[in-house]
């Protein structure tokens, strides 16, 4: 978790200040997700583009039911 909010998630703007509510959007959640399958899983170059491909969207899609292109980062790992 830490690390989702540290190098991916971004915090909600409070009026200038730290709110401590963090959120994914789907181009950072991807990222973290290539990240975490090349040093989990050991997928690279194509077969990590090709996993990505065929599972991302669809997980995606579980976590963001409103459609509204975020999720909370509790959500990440």
């Amino acid at each position: 978790m830490r690390s989702m909010i540290a190098n991916y998630a971004l915090e909600e703007n409070n009026g200038g200040k730290p709110s401590g509510k963090f959120w994914m959007n789907k181009a950072l959640t991807k990222a973290a997700a290539r990240e975490v399958l090349a040093t989990h899983k050991g997928l690279k170059g194509a077969k990590l583009e090709a996993y990505l491909k065929k599972y991302f969207d669809k997980a995606w899609g579980h976590f963001d039911v409103n459609r509204v292109g975020q999720i909370e980062v509790i959500k990440t790992p």
